[in-house]
């Protein structure tokens, strides 16, 4: 029997309690509250957690089975639970207390040396292991799914925001780190623990900052692009764990879903405003993708089963109907020989674009919606040369399959057999 397990912490806030989804236990007010909008409060028996201020640094996991992530919900590693970050030396981030302040160094015969006394924090702020981010940072890497024309044009945005915005900076330098666990799997957990601590800050410093500023036309791009940063940032780290079984991944992509909510409320809360700034080519572009019409048939047999469906009512078949559009035109670009990179564009828009019924049945355990979701698994496996994804796909196909059952897996019979071609 499918049954839905739900996973409490002891110490969250009310409301997290109240919609039994896993609070991370950050105070004053939690990360999901935060993101969504929400009031957050703490029962008084509550004994408050570790201090989650932080120095600038991070890292991130890989795509093997177990890696730890940043996902600041999950119990392995809850934001809440972040001790600070440690200083890094100039031998390159090396822990430990930093080698040498202005002053202390050897004089070298002929020059003086003034006493500047203590180093103020703009140079304590900054390391070797930060111009590493920032040098193999490409947005093009973080946003594969714009074509090809758009990426001067946005990363030349990215930085002019992100020197204007410290949190933007923070997040931009965290997703890079994020993106080196893959890349360098040998240094992978420098990068995750540079990563997880870079994230942090920059969360703090625009709860701190941009939420309680008004937005305006020069502040509102910097909110889009650290939202969708930060959005990609918890994807990554949300498909490189590796459960035990689905329920717990289903869990896991729930809380995700409520911070993608958030984060999208967030950010088009400034929609007129977005189109008055500098970041409304990249708008216009992004709406005008998301209105395309299906035009393949690569979905029509989960189509007519949700359609012949005894258990869905009629707007929950509507909800899957739906959800089951937008994977179309997922297909249709990237098994229709679309040379663009828009091809990747369900990687990132499908979790925050379904219906919130769709989700409502996810959050039931409904299979007719588990096995929709398998065709997102599958779409995520054509996808996996992107370094969010990798073999996220197949992994969470098999487990869907698995989940399921023999019975339902006539709703995932193309799935499995371009999976096992693949």
């Amino acid at each position: 029997m499918l049954r839905r397990s739900h996973k409490k912490s002891r110490a969250g806030c009310l409301e997290c309690k109240r919609r039994h989804v896993k609070c991370d236990e950050q105070r004053p007010k939690c990360i999901i509250c935060t993101l969504s909008d929400r009031d957050c409060s703490y029962a008084p028996s509550s004994s408050p957690p570790a201090s989650t201020s932080t120095t600038v640094g991070g890292g991130g996991g890989g795509h093997s089975p177990g890696s730890s992530t940043s996902f600041m919900m999950l119990q392995t590693s809850p934001m809440a639970s972040l001790s600070p970050a440690p200083m890094y030396s100039a031998s390159f981030g090396l822990p430990g207390s930093v080698s040498g302040h202005i002053g202390d160094a050897a004089s070298v015969p002929g020059v003086p040396i003034p006493d500047l006394g203590q180093p103020s924090s703009l140079y304590q702020d900054v390391n070797l292991a930060h111009m590493e981010l920032l040098i193999r940072f490409k947005f093009a890497d973080h946003a594969p799914e714009l074509n090809l024309e758009m990426h001067d044009f946005s990363s030349r945005l990215l930085f002019k925001c992100a020197l204007e915005a410290p949190y933007l900076m923070h997040q931009m330098l965290a997703v890079s780190a994020r993106h080196l666990t893959v890349l360098k799997p040998d240094r992978a957990e420098f990068f995750l623990e540079h990563a997880m601590h870079l994230q942090t800050r920059a969360v703090s410093i625009y709860n701190e900052t941009a939420a309680k500023a008004q937005i305006n036309t020069s502040n509102c791009s910097a909110l889009l692009l650290f939202c969708s940063l930060l959005g990609r940032h918890f994807l990554a780290d949300m498909l490189a764990k590796r459960d035990a079984g689905f329920d717990s991944f289903l869990d896991r992509y729930l809380q995700f879903l409520s911070i993608s909510r958030g984060l999208k409320a967030t950010s088009m809360s400034a929609w007129e405003l977005l189109l008055e700034s500098d970041i409304r080519h990249l708008v216009l572009w992004a709406l005008n993708l998301s209105q395309a019409v299906p035009q393949g048939h690569h979905c029509n047999e989960i189509q007519r089963l949700v359609a012949e469906s005894p258990i869905l009512d009629l707007s929950g078949k509507a909800a899957c109907a739906r959800a089951i559009a937008y994977l179309q035109v997922g297909f249709d670009s990237i098994l229709g020989g679309d040379i663009r990179n828009q091809r990747y564009l369900m990687i990132f828009m499908w979790p925050a674009s379904v219906p919130e019924e769709f989700t409502e049945l996810l959050e039931q355990r409904q299979p007719e919606a588990i096995a929709i979701m398998g065709y997102w698994a599958l779409y995520l496996h054509c996808s996996k040369e992107v370094w969010h994804v990798g073999d996220s796909g197949a992994y969470l196909l098999r487990s869907i399959a698995q989940y399921l059952g023999p019975s339902w897996h006539h709703w995932l019979s193309w799935p499995l057999a371009m999976l096992a071609n693949s």
